[in-house]
């Protein structure tokens, strides 16, 4: 079973997304621009972040989200301020499933590459196939695996690709003369890449998920009605 766990690195970047958000939005104001029905333009200035500002447009069936957070465009229901409303039996913040809405080609990608998780899944393959294969050692597999002819990169899905075929390459030239079949099994490394999961969430995205709800909480105190 895999030891690296997608979802819990998701629940801990989306609980530090959160607490940048609540250490960044002190001083935060919002300036109404359009308020017209679902067509509406909400400006938030932010003078404790970094990233400074972003505005909220929404139209029938699109919410834009843009700004120094980047621009990601959500689509679902007619008022997407409705989609965001925090509500009692729901979770404040959904990053899976909120992405399952963004409207691709009209703004920033949710996920990337990750090249350590990508680094974690090769070496969890590789100690599998040192345990298996009582004629490699742990530090065999990591001279050639790191060794100048591999030349490691995980920087990209191109890289990783490269370097795993070359460090295949590696194995083969130092495989001992005279082994068993065994020992020249083409299948002693297995690098499954097919179904390892390489991408994050970006932070840049989850801090937006974290932005959402709040920005919509500050729409409704000002212009929702009480009562």
């Amino acid at each position: 079973m895999s030891e690296i766990d997608p979802y819990e690195d998701l629940k801990r970047q989306t609980s530090e997304a959160k607490e940048r958000f609540a250490s960044e939005v002190e001083g935060a104001t919002m300036t109404v621009v359009k308020d017209d029905g679902v067509h509406r333009h909400l400006s938030f200035r932010f003078p404790k972040a970094s990233w400074g500002w972003c505005e909220v447009v929404t139209w029938p069936g699109m919410l834009t989200l843009r700004g120094g957070l980047g621009c990601w465009s959500f689509t679902r229901v007619d008022d997407m301020l409705d989609f965001f409303r925090p509500g009692p039996n729901s979770e404040r913040i959904n990053p899976t499933y909120w992405a399952e809405t963004l409207a691709h080609g009209l703004g920033s990608e949710a996920t990337e590459y990750d090249a350590d998780r990508a680094l974690a899944y090769v070496r969890q393959a590789v100690a599998a196939a040192v345990q298996a294969h009582t004629h490699i050692t742990a530090q065999d597999a990591e001279d050639w695996l790191f060794s100048d002819w591999c030349d490691a990169d995980f920087s990209t899905e191109a890289d990783l690709m490269r370097t795993l075929g070359r460090f295949e390459a590696r194995v083969d030239a130092d495989r001992p003369p005279g082994g068993t079949p065994e020992e020249y099994a083409a299948s002693e490394f297995v690098f499954p890449v097919g179904d390892w999961d390489l991408h994050r969430y970006s932070d840049w995205y989850l801090l937006s998920c974290a932005v959402l709800p709040w920005a919509v909480e500050q729409y409704d105190a000002v212009v929702v009605p009480v009562g």
